[in-house]
């Protein structure tokens, strides 16, 4: 579960100043809560991404050479079904991965 913008603003260290023209500034208060709470906002926004669409970069599918020759061979058996090589193999991979809720 994602964490709350507080708890990801507690974990950022708060800038001090920013660098203008080739000199240091200090940054105003007002500045230091802006920038914490944009880099927040953002670390929300990517947890919650993560959240709702991580399984995708999780599931790592055979390459398509050994799909096509997994889908060959079912063919080739009359196992082209869902106990057949091509099918049990990408099954597993989306069981091992499922989408958030399903």
């Amino acid at each position: 579960m994602a964490q709350s913008l507080e708890e990801i603003k507690a974990s950022f260290e708060a800038p001090t100043h920013r660098v203008v023209d080739g000199e240091q500034v200090d940054l105003t208060v007002e500045e230091v809560e802006a920038t914490l709470n944009m880099w927040a906002d953002n670390e929300l926004a990517r947890q919650l991404d993560e959240e709702a669409n991580g399984y995708k970069t999780a599931r790592v599918y055979p390459q398509l050479g050994e799909q096509f020759d997994k889908l060959w061979h079912d063919i080739n058996n009359g196992t082209l079904d869902n106990t057949g090589e091509f099918f049990t193999a990408l099954k597993e991979v989306k069981d091992n991965n499922p989408k958030p809720g399903a």
